[in-house]
């Protein structure tokens, strides 16, 4: 896998929600927002082998991380407000999340949030519009 990638960057580290209830927490480096699956690699260097699919038909959401080292340096900060407009998305097992994004269209697969999120280690979400119980502007 990333032996042999050609990326110049380092695959995102992910935390993926299933919708029953398991966090899968990788990296992934054939995520398209067009796709309807993309493989979770259980550490950067891992082979193509050791990569679990994950098909979006049972997901909520995909968590993009931030990096370990960006985390130290941003460390004590206070977060700045993510451009967007607000909004509030209901999963079907009740599960909560408000944020801001620029670009939701309940026509696409899925779209981009900037979730609130208290511990600052989340960049963004891309939330899987059919496994979405309610959508609302705030």
């Amino acid at each position: 896998m990333a032996s042999t990638s050609t990326h110049a960057t380092a695959p995102p580290q992910v935390v993926i929600a299933y919708l029953d209830g398991r966090r899968v927490r990788g990296y992934v480096l054939d995520f398209l927002p067009t796709r309807d699956r993309c493989k979770v690699f259980p550490s950067q260097t891992a082979k193509a082998s050791e990569g679990e699919v994950a098909d979006f038909r049972n997901l909520k959401a995909i968590f993009f991380l931030k990096e370990a080292s960006a985390e130290t340096v941003t460390a004590g900060l206070k977060p700045m407000p993510a451009a967007g407009r607000r909004i509030e998305v209901i999963f079907p097992d009740k599960e909560r999340l408000e944020g801001t994004t620029q670009g939701y269209s309940k026509d696409r697969l899925g779209f981009f949030m900037v979730p609130e999120d208290p511990t600052g280690k989340i960049l963004r979400a891309f939330i899987i519009n059919a496994n979405v119980k309610s959508v609302k502007w705030l």
